[in-house]
């Protein structure tokens, strides 16, 4: 017999080989229905049909011809193992599959990373500078049922501004707080330097301490927020005071709860929700585009991991 004769007869047994185990497979298939019904059986519901189809598999697999490719299968096996892993059968049916055009994907604009607990955009309103802020101050008194004012100690005169200049924003029966900004004669623009939360009728100065656990622990999460962008526009930090109009009525977006489980404080962190994605919704009746959710402190740290 000539290589090529034997090659040739080589090929023909290997094909007949697959065409029996790729027969067995299909009759597997299609008995995956049938263990229920055997083993549970419902009245009426099992055939005599069904029991002769099993015993016709198990006749197949137990025939001369089944065993020889079986075994035929397992020696190739154990000679060459190069494509016989777990992604092979997933491989195969990727490779026969013809290929299918690519699903469009979504735009996304790019945004550079960044570890701002503020939102960042192109169309932030510029920064606000120390000649602007009485204008700033009297709009925002008429459109805001929260009030801004310039604090100043009794012997000087609050119309004057000083550098750094402290401001007391309030919202009536829930909280006060004091915001110190800073500025330099080559750079007017407004920088905040501290944040700090009172009760609504404590008599306190600025550079004190609130002796209130919850207000304590809202100035502690406002000067993290600020250190995280120390370049802050000052109309975001309004925005984000703004927020906490509800503070001791508004629940945990993630708890679902108003007091905490450890600590029973209220939810004293913020998180930036951006409502400018396509179905997100539209801006703010303040023209903001997106809105700032309360969590607790631990359930913020919580979600960011």
């Amino acid at each position: 017999m000539t290589p090529t004769s034997s090659t040739s007869t080589e090929a023909l047994a290997l094909e007949e080989r697959i065409q029996v185990l790729t027969n067995l497979h299909n009759r597997f298939q299609s008995l995956r229905p049938l263990p229920s019904f055997a083993i549970r059986p419902q009245l009426g519901s099992v055939r005599g049909a069904d029991f002769a189809s099993l015993k016709e598999v198990e006749d197949l697999v137990r025939s001369e011809r089944v065993q020889e490719a079986l075994c035929a299968a397992k020696e190739s096996e154990k000679k060459d193992r190069s494509e016989l892993g777990s992604n092979f059968r997933r491989e195969s049916r990727k490779r026969r599959r013809p290929p299918s055009p690519e699903s469009p994907q979504p735009y996304v604009s790019f945004q550079p990373k960044t570890s701002s607990l503020f939102p960042v955009s192109e169309d932030d309103p510029a920064p606000l500078r120390i000649d602007q802020l009485p204008g700033f101050i009297r709009d925002f008194n008429q459109s805001n049922p929260s009030k801004l004012h310039i604090w100043s100690p009794r012997n000087q005169d609050a119309k004057q501004l000083c550098n750094p200049v402290i401001l007391r924003f309030t919202i009536r029966d829930v909280l006060t707080a004091f915001v110190t900004l800073g500025f330099t004669d080559d750079d007017t623009v407004l920088v905040t330097q501290t944040a700090t939360a009172f009760g609504p009728r404590e008599r306190k100065s600025p550079h004190s301490q609130s002796d209130y656990i919850a207000y304590q622990n809202l100035s502690q999460q406002i000067s993290h927020m600020i250190q995280s962008y120390p370049r802050v526009s000052f109309q975001s930090i309004m925005s984000l005071l703004r927020s906490y109009s509800g503070i001791f009525v508004d629940q945990c977006t993630l708890c679902q709860r108003v007091l905490s489980v450890e600590g029973h404080v209220p939810p004293v962190a913020r998180l930036w929700i951006d409502a400018t994605g396509p179905g997100a919704g539209a801006e703010s009746s303040e023209g903001e585009k997106g809105f700032w959710q309360p969590r607790h402190t631990i359930c913020l740290h919580s979600s960011s991991h």
